[in-house]
C-alpha cells in the first residue's frame, strides 16, 4: 500500500483558490462595490456587504479552462419585505445601479450578474453574483429576493434565509483547526471531480450540495503519533469513507409521479431547509450515483495499490490532470545486498 498523501497535497495546492489568490476578482468586487454605493437610489436605504459562497466558506476550487472565476456576494438590505411585496423591486435598484456603468449586467433568478472579461495573461472571464436581501432587524428574519425581470407573480417571492449562519456552520464544522482543514480539501477534491465529471451537464451536483453533505458525510481519517502528539492525516481515508456515507445515504422516494426512485438527498441545516439536489430527475440521481461508485472504486483500488505510480493514475482518471502522478524513476524500489544479523547467543 503506497503513502498517497504528499500527492493529495500537491493536488490540493493545484485546485485551491482562495479570496485572497484572485486580486482581478477582488478588484472587481471593490469596484462594483463602489458603483452600487454611487448610483443605489435614495429611498434604498442603507446595505451590508458579505461574502458567501465558497470563498466564504475556504472551500473555493480553480475553474476548469472553459469556467469562470466567480465570487458570491450577499446584499443585505435593511428592509422589510413587507413594504415590497415584488422582490424585484428591491433587486432592480441593483440592477439599474450596475447597468449605468456596465453592460454585461443579468438579473437571474437567485441574484444578481455582472459579468466581465478576463484581463492579464489568463483568459477565463470572471463574474459577480450579488444575492439581495431584505434584513430589517424588527421581522427577526432574512428574506431572499427570488424573481427576474419578467417573472410572473408566483416566480416573484422572499424566501427565508440565513446565509451568514450557513456559512459559519460549514467554516467552523470542526473544532481541531486540522480536522478542518482536511475537510476543506476533501470538498475542493469532490468539487473538482464534479466539475470534470459532469461537466457540461443541467442540474448537476453542486459545490454546495458536496460541501453541505460533508457536514453529515464527512469524518477525519488520521494516525495519531502519541510520541510527537501529532496525527497524520490521511485524505485518501478521508475521501473514500465521505463517498462510501454518500452511497449508503442513497434511498428510494416516492417522485412527484408517485414512482419510487433512488435519491440522494441534502438538506440545507439553515431556512429554507429544503433538499439542495431536489432538481435533479431520476436518471439524473442515477448517473450521481454510478459516477460516485467509480470513484469509490478506483479509491479503493488506489488504496490497496502498492506502486504510486499506478495509484495516482488511477486517481487522475477521476480527478483530472491536475493530480500528480510521479516519474517511475522516483518511485522504484532501490535493493542492495541483504544484510544478516545474527540474534544467536555466543
Amino acid at each position: 500500500m503506497a503513502n498517497l498523501q504528499s500527492y493529495f497535497n500537491s493536488f490540493h495546492d493545484a485546485i485551491k483558490l482562495d479570496y485572497d489568490d484572485n486580486k482581478e476578482l477582488r478588484d472587481k468586487r471593490d469596484e462594483l462595490l463602489e458603483i452600487l454605493k454611487a448610483n443605489m437610489p435614495s429611498d434604498a436605504g442603507s446595505f451590508e456587504i458579505f461574502h458567501q459562497g465558497s470563498y466564504a466558506m475556504y472551500t473555493g476550487v480553480k475553474p476548469l479552462d472553459d469556467g469562470d472565476y466567480d465570487i458570491d456576494v450577499g446584499l443585505l438590505f435593511n428592509i422589510s419585505k413587507d413594504d415590497y411585496p415584488n422582490p424585484v423591486t428591491v433587486k432592480k435598484w441593483v440592477y439599474d445601479a450596475l447597468t449605468k456603468d456596465y453592460e454585461d449586467v443579468e438579473m437571474k433568478k437567485p441574484c444578481v450578474t455582472v459579468k466581465f472579461k478576463a484581463e492579464g495573461e489568463d483568459e477565463r472571464n470572471y463574474h459577480v453574483d450579488f444575492a439581495v436581501y431584505a434584513d430589517y432587524e424588527s421581522d427577526e428574519k432574512t428574506y431572499l429576493a427570488k424573481g427576474k425581470l419578467n417573472s410572473n407573480a408566483e416566480n416573484r417571492y422572499w424566501e427565508e434565509s440565513d446565509p451568514k449562519t450557513l456559512v459559519n456552520d460549514i467554516k467552523n464544522h470542526f473544532t481541531d483547526s486540522e480536522d478542518r482543514k482536511q475537510f476543506r480539501r476533501v470538498i475542493r477534491y469532490l468539487k473538482r471531480w464534479k466539475d470534470i465529471k459532469f461537466k457540461g451537464q443541467v442540474n448537476r451536483p453542486s459545490g454546495i450540495g458536496l460541501t453541505v453533505a460533508g457536514l453529515t458525510h464527512f469524518q477525519p481519517k488520521y494516525t495519531y503519533d502519541g510520541f510527537t502528539n501529532t496525527k497524520n492525516y490521511k485524505d485518501l481515508d478521508a475521501i473514500e469513507s465521505f463517498v462510501q456515507s454518500m452511497l449508503n445515504a442513497f434511498a428510494w422516494v416516492f417522485n412527484e409521479e408517485n414512482e419510487l426512485e433512488e435519491r440522494l438527498q441534502v438538506y440545507l441545516p439553515t431556512p429554507p431547509y429544503n433538499d439542495i439536489y431536489e432538481k435533479m430527475t431520476g436518471k439524473q440521481m442515477t448517473d450521481f450515483k454510478e459516477k460516485l461508485q467509480c470513484l469509490l472504486d478506483k479509491l479503493q483500488q488506489a488504496k490497496n495499490e502498492a506502486d504510486p505510480v499506478v495509484a495516482c493514475k488511477l486517481l487522475q482518471e477521476e480527478f483530472g490532470d491536475d493530480f500528480p502522478v510521479p516519474e517511475e524513476s522516483t518511485t522504484a524500489q532501490k535493493r542492495g545486498p541483504a544484510i544478516i544479523v545474527d540474534h544467536s547467543s555466543a
